[in-house]
């Protein structure tokens, strides 16, 4: 098990994007680029699959976030570049470089526009979860 490691190889994922600014583990008090992204460890779910393996589901929280400064059209088109760019870079290698089995993409938090004031700026954010499952195995009790 290594949330670490999954939380890293998104981040590298999302700095590979074409038009991202910054981006962060952890979630930021300001994002000081126009655009950029963070990734945060959200629920686990543990769930036996067979004597002594085990299966976690572990679920990062990615928010992208556009400055809006009166341009709501461009934030909307630069984030659905942007939210493409991912959802296609995750589907293109679903062990998200060797660190999970296998990884799921999950936006429907984000069926209603929203947007937040950080740092005196308007931001438009979008929130995608990223889940990732791993295998790993315990010691059985006599």
């Amino acid at each position: 098990m290594d949330s670490g490691a999954i939380a890293a190889q998104i981040k590298t994922i999302l700095e590979g994007l074409t038009g991202m600014g910054t981006v962060t583990i952890g979630a930021p008090e300001a994002i000081p680029t126009t655009v950029g992204a963070y990734v945060t460890l959200g629920s686990q779910t543990t769930e036996r699959e067979a004597q002594a393996v085990f299966r976690r589901t572990t679920r990062f929280f990615v928010l992208f976030a556009y400055r809006v400064d009166g341009a709501e059209a461009t934030a909307e088109t630069v984030l659905m570049g942007l939210v493409d760019a991912f959802v296609g870079a995750i589907y293109a290698d679903l062990t998200l470089g060797g660190t999970a089995l296998v990884a799921a993409v999950d936006s429907s938090a984000a069926d209603n526009p929203d947007y937040q004031m950080r740092a005196g700026k308007e931001f438009r954010e979008y929130p995608v979860i990223v889940a990732a499952d791993e295998r790993g195995a315990y010691v059985v009790n006599p």
